[in-house]
């Protein structure tokens, strides 16, 4: 049974990967420096998550990303 909770964009899943394959972190690397379960952050790279705004800024901050919020 699928949930209907939403889930991250699938581009900000895949900036994220590249961004921690880029770093040469491992996923188990980026979930320990952002104080997250490696099995929380392995969801939100296979983008089964969707992470408060608070956990997201954590793991950007690990890979060097930020959120940019601009007008449409």
């Amino acid at each position: 049974m699928e949930s209907n909770k939403e889930k991250l964009d699938p581009e900000i899943v895949a900036q994220i990967r590249e961004a921690r394959e880029k770093s040469k972190l491992t996923q188990v690397e980026v979930a320990k420096q952002a104080g997250l379960t490696e099995t929380f952050y392995a969801m939100i790279e296979r983008g089964e998550a969707n992470p408060s705004v608070s956990k997201l800024n954590k793991v950007l901050k690990v890979l060097g990303l930020k959120i940019l919020i601009k007008k449409a």
